[in-house]
């Protein structure tokens, strides 16, 4: 995973709630086949442009730019989002099985039983949920629920995946599983963009790493530019640390 080729930009992205200004970014890239970090501190707009991203959120100004093709009114979201998936901090489960739930998108997708219920076993096995896949979804630990919204979002092989605090409500096993296996679960066609406070997630899979502080970037770079404080400050220089520590 070493191309710096973008695969989506975003362009004066302005994002206001109630009249308060959440996102005020002129420029933020997402590198092809890397894995793009978002971190800052609470209220720095990390989810928010996640959202906006992946599509998930179409309220703001700006403008998104996904393969030198600028997503607009006449693009097909649909489709478009068809080569997305969001790994979510607290994953929604539909009413039935695991298996149900991680082979609902290869179903939407038009895919026969065979296929589906194959590349479900297949998937189901790397995660080492192969046990849970007859078990209802609302009966699972918060760390079987991660594994399977895992499962559900990397089996139709996405484009980008969107990862939004993966590990935060996850006990020590789960949150150790999570950054032992991940990187192994992504293939190198896929682009990842995560947000995350977990400095070990940062430090073991991070290539491209952007800071927000209230909504604007502080630095955006490689992640060998970025130096730490200490679990709740970033910065890339003492002048980017005086940013990013001014109240």
């Amino acid at each position: 995973m070493s191309s710096d080729k973008i695969i989506l930009k975003a362009l004066n992205i302005k994002k206001n709630i109630k009249g308060k200004n959440i996102l005020n970014l002129r420029e933020f890239n997402v590198y092809e086949g890397q894995f793009n970090f978002i971190i800052g501190h609470n209220g720095s707009g990390k989810t928010t442009l996640l959202n906006i991203l992946s599509l998930v959120d179409d309220d703001f100004s700006g403008d998104l730019i996904y393969k030198n093709q600028t997503i607009g009114p006449k693009t097909d979201k649909v489709k478009l989002r068809r080569r997305f998936s969001v790994i979510w901090q607290n994953p929604y489960f539909y009413r039935g099985s695991v298996i149900y739930n991680i082979s609902l998108p290869l179903r939407l997708r038009g895919l026969n039983k065979n296929q589906y219920l194959k590349k479900t076993e297949e998937i189901a096995k790397r995660l080492e949920i192969e046990n849970l896949l007859e078990q209802s979804a609302a009966t699972l630990s918060g760390g079987e629920k991660q594994k399977v919204s895992i499962a559900r979002a990397l089996i139709t092989e996405p484009e980008i995946v969107f990862v939004d605090e993966p590990t935060t409500n996850l006990d020590e096993e789960s949150i150790e599983f999570f950054n032992s296996h991940f990187a192994e679960l992504v293939t190198e066609e896929m682009t990842v963009v995560m947000v995350t406070h977990d400095k070990n997630q940062i430090r073991s899979l991070a290539e491209k790493i952007t800071v927000l502080k209230k909504g604007s970037v502080q630095y955006s770079g490689p992640i060998k530019g970025l130096h730490y404080q200490n679990d709740n400050n970033y910065y890339s220089s003492k002048q980017d640390y005086r940013l990013l520590m001014k109240n």
